[in-house]
């Protein structure tokens, strides 16, 4: 985009720095050039040539960013009733995995995602392991996102694990990593190698943390629907699945906790696992929709965003959420936890999950010299007491075109 286009509006929320009042955006190829109060920002470009789009009675914010996603399921969206409970929906997953058809995977996954820029998200930590899809995708992702692979591993072998991320050049100019799916699908040894590999390379390492009872079941006792469904599979995981008092507690004592490190879901974090990742500084994405689909049972997301400050959001997949819009997963917790601070989950949809994916340099707020990836919401006539409760409320975004790459 060659031509510079300034963006007008009632209020603009860099999230970096307080909320501008009657505001101006100045971009210029994809990328933002400054910031401010509208009259400051005209006054310096007087005599320029410069397209300029006015949002009147409406806010500027930041791309939101979806941490955590699975986007090769959208085509299992409404094929798995809610409340089954974790157990019931895995093995309906496996089972439905089993029929996948690749043109509907794709057309499905392309309108996912559409519908989740249509409401604000421009960013994608998307996970999953299939690598041809993953390359296949990559090629039509539309312009104006941003896409991070993780190609997640599921490894409960005795058996070292061997890494190959010489793959994930095809993968440009998006971002890719390693995911390790949870600590009942990786041996602790696997765990480690894909966390190593990550942290090598500076690169972002996911996990699923503390999802479902089942879960906690497994890593406490190592038994429960869990166990069986690994060991129906041919798994014998006594001799290198060690228990630990909780998945946290396992992760610390492996030591694969760090900023690199995102744990995702933490439904039944206890006071001491909220602890582990504070001092660790890793990173938690919560996604309360996913976890209500399933079994009906949220995190403790009031006291999550009280204690730490790395926090971020995700939708999971299709197969456990109506749609992979954060902007809803935002309206959710605010409706559903009042005493959240409007402001964090804001941060928590934009500049967390940029730290997140480690795109915070680009990504993630409205400041010069990143990129110009923002939405538009309004109309909005309020004053800044009423702001941050308009955003966390507000279902129906106009969208904007999002300059990214």
């Amino acid at each position: 985009m060659s031509e510079k286009t300034l963006h007008l509006s009632r209020w603009i929320v860099p999230v970096s720095t307080p909320p501008v009042f009657d505001g101006a955006l100045l971009v210029e190829k994809g990328f933002i050039k400054a910031v401010g109060k509208r009259k400051e920002v005209l006054t310096s470009l007087k005599g320029k040539d410069i397209k300029i789009f006015d949002h009147k009675d409406s806010v500027i914010l930041p791309g939101l960013i979806n941490c955590h996603t699975h986007i090769e399921l959208s085509w299992l969206k409404g094929a798995i009733p809610k409340g089954l409970g974790f157990s019931k929906w895995l093995k309906r997953l496996m089972s439905l995995k089993a029929e996948i058809d690749n043109l509907k995977r794709e057309k499905d996954a392309l309108s996912a995602i559409k519908r989740a820029e249509d409401k604000g998200t421009s960013i994608f930590g998307d996970v999953g392991n299939d690598f041809s899809f993953k390359k296949t995708f990559s090629k039509v992702i539309p312009d104006g996102l941003f896409f991070h692979f993780f190609l997640e591993k599921i490894h409960p072998e005795s058996e070292p694990l061997e890494l190959d991320d010489t793959i994930f050049s095809s993968l440009s100019p998006f971002g890719a990593s390693f995911s390790a799916h949870s600590v009942y699908t990786c041996s602790r040894d696997a765990i480690r190698v894909i966390k190593n590999t990550c942290k090598i390379k500076g690169l972002p390492f996911s996990i699923h943390v503390s999802e479902s009872m089942e879960e906690m079941e497994f890593v406490k006792e190592r038994k429960g629907p869990i166990y069986e469904i690994l060991k129906e599979r041919g798994r014998d995981v006594r001799e290198f699945f060690s228990t630990e008092k909780t998945p946290v507690r396992l992760l610390k004592k492996i030591g694969v906790l760090d900023k690199g490190t995102i744990c995702v879901h933490g439904v039944f974090f206890d006071e001491k696992d909220i602890e582990i990742l504070r001092e660790n500084e890793a990173n938690l994405c919560l996604c309360p929709r996913s976890n209500e689909y399933i079994s009906g049972i949220l995190p403790r997301a009031n006291h999550i965003f009280l204690k730490l400050e790395r926090v971020c959001l995700g939708t999971d997949s299709l197969s456990s959420n109506s749609d992979l819009s954060i902007l809803a997963e935002i309206n959710f917790l605010y409706n559903r936890f009042s005493d959240i601070d409007p402001m964090r989950l804001i941060a928590a949809a934009t500049i967390n999950g940029a730290r997140a994916l480690g795109i915070s340099k680009r990504y993630g707020s409205l400041e010069p010299g990143k990129r110009a990836s923002f939405f538009v919401l309004g109309p909005f006539t309020g004053d800044e007491k009423e702001l941050f409760d308009f955003i966390c409320s507000y279902t129906e975004p106009e969208r904007i075109k999002t300059f990214v790459r």
